[in-house]
């Protein structure tokens, strides 16, 4: 049960800083009595107390000092504040000691502001399944993920491979990034995901007009008491979809780049955390161009991935036409991995996955070999090098293993590394995609033998 900072307890923070040195003036006295009935404490009561108190009194000491009200005013906060919940009636009372204090209403609104944004998030929400588990020798993730995996496959057929890229970049503790025509199923995709894994959804219609504050919330003014309230935006989930990404301005695009990469939103100089399973899945159309804004290479980066859905084959499309039969079979689908399962995952991957110096040499002679290709203008950063060894880890542990292979890198390198890249304006007239040079570096590059893959 929270505890709440009552008129009484407002009262006796007030009395504690005043008589600090058993002397009070007149007009301090006043402002007691005022607070008091303010709150609704009786007059009489206090005029007793403070006899009292002062009956003791050294009358030798030097003259009466006034209390500091401001150090008064963010002792109470402190204390409103120590549950990390704002009543509405705390509210109320940090008020009135303000009205008494005669506290400036600048200096007033910007510790209010201060205090609501210590106490806007939901406790529920940015540390559910906050524990990690303890025993990870006994952990298998396998099962968990075959059943993530087959789940999601219900409702999207015949795109194992697509959904176990997801789930790496998902897993691997950052983002992906899907480029493909309308109606290939990225919307259904991520829906699925979180269905799946029983965890919040929200999705965000990247448009022109869409504003920053659309995305990460806003300061709403409450001229009832003159506090500021925290209002979170739609990035405040488990997985956000940004649809059409690349229709947003460049200053929308911006507002992901901290949320993404520092798993929080920044407004008024302070900062408000996001919930602890955090996956941004984009989409974005690569053949309508017009009214588009191409994503700069600092928010690219923040992908860890960028793939395509590509379209089903006759036969899965048969089945796919089969399952909507009978409605959307997305409707059906129901959670069957908590939170903290998946979260278990994350955590036996950053602790039990393996992977051998040699291929960290490998990941790092790729990310060589392409910073120096003629074709490129910008290579692979040291942030994708990281990228990739995350990535690999992730996609081993999907694979059913607790070491990294050659393979694994072989197969993720594109997807990690292509969209990374710039290239030069003789390779674009030569119609040379980053996807080539990377297939053509990566078959270039020697792979190295590996005695003991799982040391």
């Amino acid at each position: 049960m929270n505890k709440e900072l009552s008129a009484a307890d407002t009262m006796k923070l007030l009395l504690i800083e005043a008589l600090r040195d058993k002397r009070l003036d007149e007009t301090d006295k006043q402002k007691i009595i005022k607070l008091a009935d303010l709150l609704g404490i009786s007059k009489t009561k206090v005029e007793q107390q403070l006899h009292e108190s002062l009956a003791d009194a050294d009358a030798s000491q030097d003259a009466p000092r006034h209390f500091d009200g401001k150090a008064l005013f963010l002792s109470a906060c402190d204390y409103a504040s120590a549950d990390g919940v704002l009543s509405e009636l705390e509210k109320k009372h940090l008020f009135a000691l303000k009205e008494v204090l005669r506290i400036e209403d600048d200096w007033y609104r910007r510790r209010m502001q201060e205090i609501t944004i210590l106490c806007n998030t939901s406790k529920d929400e940015i540390l559910d399944d906050n524990a990690d588990i303890s025993d990870l020798a006994n952990f298998d993730p396998a099962p968990i993920i075959a059943k993530i995996i087959a789940n999601i496959e219900k409702v999207i057929v015949g795109k194992t491979e697509v959904i176990r890229q997801v789930l790496t970049a998902a897993l691997a503790n950052s983002h992906a990034l899907l480029e493909d025509v309308p109606g290939t199923g990225k919307t259904m995709l991520a829906r699925a995901l979180a269905a799946t894994i029983d965890c919040n959804f929200k999705r965000v219609q990247f448009t022109p007009d869409l504003l920053p504050m659309d995305v990460t919330g806003t300061m709403v003014y409450n001229p009832s008491d003159s506090s500021f309230t925290f209002k979170r935006g739609p990035v405040f989930t488990n997985i956000f979809l940004a649809d059409e990404i690349n229709r947003a301005t460049p200053r929308t695009q911006s507002s992901l780049l901290e949320v993404m990469e520092e798993r929080q939103v920044s407004i008024d100089g302070a900062a408000f955390a996001i919930p602890n399973v955090f996956f941004v899945l984009a989409t974005q159309n690569p053949i309508e161009q017009h009214g588009t804004y191409p994503l700069p290479e600092a928010q690219l980066d923040r992908f860890l991935l960028k793939l395509s859905m590509g379209y089903p084959d006759r036969s899965h499309e048969r089945d796919m036409l089969a399952a909507r039969r009978n409605g959307n079979p997305l409707a059906a689908l129901r959670p069957i991995v908590s939170r903290r399962e998946f979260r278990s995952i994350q955590q036996y991957i950053r602790e039990k996955v393996t992977i051998a110096q040699e291929l960290l040499d490998y990941i790092l002679a790729l990310a060589e070999s392409l910073r120096q290709h003629p074709d490129l203008v910008l290579g692979p950063s040291p942030r994708a090098s990281i990228a990739l060894m995350g990535a690999v880890r992730a996609w081993a542990c999907i694979c059913g293993r607790n070491y990294v292979i050659p393979d694994d890198i072989k197969i993720l390198v594109g997807p990690v590394f292509a969209h990374r890249l710039v290239l030069q304006p003789h390779a674009l007239v030569k119609r040379v995609t980053a996807v080539d040079i990377v297939k053509a570096v990566s078959n270039s590059v020697p792979v190295p033998v590996i005695k003991d893959a799982g040391r």
